[in-house]
């Protein structure tokens, strides 16, 4: 394991940093967080951004209530670039393969949608505890989303992986 592996991250909550939503960006705190099958994963309960250059990293989900059978008591970390945002104010119909997709979450209006998700994958997350994230932490959180994962793990790169894609959450033209 190299040294930076072990070191905590500098990435902290927006909640409480003094630090702002980006204008004309919802705040999706409390928002609802469903699978490709509709159920419910969960609620957003903060998001967690790189104070160095603005710019969000994760999604931290609270796990309670869900509707997946899955551990109630905890939070976990979902990459930002692996969700997609549907708002009231923008929601836009999805081409739905009826063989597979039963769920539109243009539908539902103010949702946060993890389509690539299993419940097997949020159940194998680590615990998120504010304050406690290294980079350790992280690289078992892509391997648990992504297990192929061949990309470079150099700290230079490891955001630049499609897991951190803003645009993706943001923008989905």
């Amino acid at each position: 394991m190299t040294t930076h592996e072990k070191v905590a991250t500098r990435l902290e909550e927006l909640h409480g940093s003094g630090y702002e939503i980006t204008d004309g960006q919802p705040d999706i705190t409390g928002w609802t967080i469903r699978t490709r099958s509709g159920r419910k994963a969960g609620e957003v309960d903060d998001l967690l951004f790189d104070p160095d250059n603005g710019k969000v990293r994760y999604i931290v989900a609270d796990l309670d209530n869900n509707e997946l059978k899955l551990d109630e008591d905890r939070k976990v970390l979902i990459p930002i670039g692996i969700a997609e945002l549907y708002t009231k104010a923008a929601s836009r119909k999805r081409h739905l393969d009826p063989a597979f997709d039963a769920y539109d979450p243009a539908n539902d209006g103010n949702v946060v949608y993890i389509p690539t998700i299993s419940a097997q994958q949020l159940d194998s997350l680590p615990l998120y505890e504010k304050g406690h994230l290294s980079r350790h932490t992280e690289i078992a959180i892509r391997k648990i989303l992504e297990p192929a994962d061949t990309a470079s793990r150099e700290e230079d790169e490891f955001y630049r992986h499609r897991h951190f894609n803003e645009d993706h959450f943001y923008d989905r033209d």
